[in-house]
């Protein structure tokens, strides 16, 4: 959140004598939707695939009173993002007592089925890119050739398709990485990433088709399961989120306000007098 309380607390008071309230609340409302315009630029430059969503959170400003104005950072993610994140495993979050979407599994506990999707290599805006998880384990070059050919067999598959009417999905075919996955009429052999990991990322992909005026398009997605059991514990894999450090662009926000914006406000507002 980002809070601009009256422009005698960023510029010199000296400065704002000549001028009347009208004059001072109109620079003000310039500063504020100079700020958040930067915080938008600066989002737009600080993250890639998550920054549609981070701007999505910066809300217009809301004024409590004609003297202060506030700017909100609103969503779990854009938030996350900011602040940071300690580590977390993920069953508490997505299996605990205040988690939505669960299912009881027979034999006690809950489940959960979680969508991962994943980008064509060199496209689309949300998700991986496909073969872009193995860069660290195989390098820029193999990695890229290795989305290439996930990508090849999973454009072949026999589309899922959803009727926007009556609901449900209707499953058409899954990847089968040790058969499907090919380069030069060999099978690619394809590693987990983790040795506790089930199967690597791309195994059982479906491909998701959608109908958009009349313009039919494709996405790739994996579903991977995290269930607890009747105690709570964890089933299976681990599943660990790594503590993340906060982008904190609130505080350059504030800090551009005013070393640089509340001045060159002032300034273009003297200039437009003259």
């Amino acid at each position: 959140m980002i809070e601009i309380v009256n422009l005698q607390d960023i510029m010199p008071s000296a400065f704002l004598a000549a001028f009347n309230e009208k004059a001072v609340k109109a620079v003000l409302r310039d500063i504020v939707e100079g700020a958040r315009a930067y915080w938008i630029q600066l989002a737009g430059r600080t993250f890639n695939t998550t920054k549609s969503e981070y701007i999505n959170g910066i809300q217009a400003a809301n004024w409590p009173d004609e003297d202060t104005a506030v700017i909100s950072l609103t969503g779990v993610l854009p938030n996350l993002l900011e602040q940071g994140m300690k580590e977390t495993d993920m069953h508490d979050t997505l299996l605990g007592p205040n988690a939505t979407g669960k299912h009881t599994r027979a034999e006690g506990g809950f489940y959960r089925a979680i969508p991962f999707r994943h980008r064509t290599p060199g496209q689309g805006a949300h998700g991986t890119p496909m073969g872009a998880a193995y860069s660290s384990m195989l390098g820029a070059k193999a990695s890229g050739q290795l989305g290439r050919d996930v990508y090849r067999a999973a454009k072949k598959l026999m589309p899922s398709t959803s009727d926007p009417y009556k609901g449900g999905t209707k499953w058409g075919g899954r990847l089968d990485t040790s058969t499907q996955v090919t380069r030069r009429g060999q099978t690619v052999a394809i590693q987990k990433l983790k040795d506790y990991h089930a199967t690597n990322p791309y195994e059982g992909m479906v491909r998701l088709e959608k109908t958009y005026g009349g313009t039919t398009q494709s996405s790739y997605m994996t579903f991977r399961m995290i269930s607890v059991d009747a105690s709570g514990q964890a089933v299976g894999s681990p599943w660990i989120r790594p503590a993340t450090i906060g982008k904190f662009l609130a505080h350059e926000v504030a800090e551009y306000v005013t070393t640089k914006l509340a001045p060159q406000a002032f300034d273009a507002y003297v200039r437009g007098l003259k």
